[in-house]
């Protein structure tokens, strides 16, 4: 257990940012539970009732923390580092021969430890809660047939989904020169796991008829899928991402992907900034003033991100990289000012 608490000095650091990120956590997620209670509200009615509009608030409420625990990480390190300062503790670990780089290590022990938590509930938990919380909320909602388009190499493909069946469902099969080569219809049509069954099909352009006609290459994740992509786990995204067919609807889905998976690395990375730009920015007894420079930087950087990530989609460059690249440059440039 040392080496992740170290000493008593590195466990006073521990605790102390461990309680400040309890407090900042508490206090943006109750804020953030009210307004999505009062936003329920609004559709409060005699088939969502006040009690029903509280389960889903329950059920949303991990799936919230999850979200806005980057934001917390921010504020509370850049508050723990503040206090710390102003009562003394950090001149203190500094005599006793702790540099500033160890001392900010100590601090981002247990925000890192909760970052990577947070994944793991994006992987394993807040799907669940949020497929009940939308079972509660949409459970009157007349499901609708919808059409829906969907490319894979050289097919389009047209189909609609309802209570888990496709139907409706037309093949359009393009040469290399992308000149249509055949269309296959069918009114009815299954997912096996590597590839679509229609069932009675017939092809349009030569009048056959097919009892049974396969498309190989048809997609078995993202079809029909109770949760959005920002909801889904991040093996449930990399199997769509694996298997999605245009460029373009590859990147966005990419980003998402990329950007939650790395969202540890970002948060803490811009921590380590701002706790350098703190030190030549703030004197003692500035908390409020810390508080306020958290924010705007954690704020700047996911909005930086998002500019980064979509330059990156329309450009056809790796949004991976635009999300990896900006937050190593960051963290090195923190760890930089912090050495000098």
């Amino acid at each position: 257990m040392n080496v992740i608490f170290g000493d008593t000095i590195d466990k006073i650091f521990f605790r102390e940012s461990l309680k400040i990120l309890f407090f900042v956590s508490f206090l943006i997620f109750s804020l953030d539970l009210l307004l999505n209670f009062v936003k329920e509200l609004e559709d409060l009615n005699s088939n969502y009732s006040f009690l029903e509009i509280l389960q889903y608030i329950f059920y949303i409420s991990l799936s919230r923390l999850c979200e806005i625990l980057p934001l917390c990480a921010v504020i509370s390190a850049i508050l723990t580092f503040g206090f710390l300062n102003d009562s003394g503790e950090l001149i203190a670990a500094q005599i006793l021969g702790k540099s500033i780089i160890i001392n900010v290590i100590n601090i981002l022990k247990p925000i890192i430890i909760f970052l990577i938590v947070t994944l793991l509930c994006f992987e394993f938990v807040t799907p669940k809660l949020e497929i009940l919380a939308k079972n509660i909320k949409f459970k009157d909602q007349e499901t609708t047939i919808q059409s829906e388009w969907l490319q894979k190499n050289n097919v389009l493909a047209n189909y609609s989904f309802q209570d888990n069946s496709g139907s409706n469902i037309k093949l359009y099969f393009l040469n290399e020169d992308k000149r249509l080569k055949s269309i296959i219809e069918a009114k009815s049509f299954e997912i096996k796991e590597e590839k679509w069954e229609l069932n009675d099909a017939y092809d349009l352009i030569i009048n056959k008829n097919y009892s049974e006609f396969y498309w190989e290459e048809g997609p078995n994740v993202g079809i029909n899928e109770d949760l959005g992509i920002k909801e889904l786990p991040l093996s449930q995204v990399y199997k769509i991402l694996t298997q999605t067919g245009p460029e373009r609807e590859k990147k966005k889905i990419s980003y998402e992907f990329w950007k939650k998976l790395l969202e540890p690395l970002s948060a803490v990375s811009i921590i380590i900034l701002s706790i350098a730009l703190s030190i030549l920015f703030f004197e003692k007894n500035k908390n409020l003033e810390r508080l306020l420079f958290g924010s705007l930087m954690a704020f700047g950087f996911n909005l930086i991100l998002k500019i980064l990530g979509n330059i990156a989609i329309i450009n056809n460059i790796s949004p991976g990289l635009a999300i990896l690249i900006p937050s190593l440059i960051v963290g090195l440039f923190g760890l930089k000012l912090l050495k000098t």
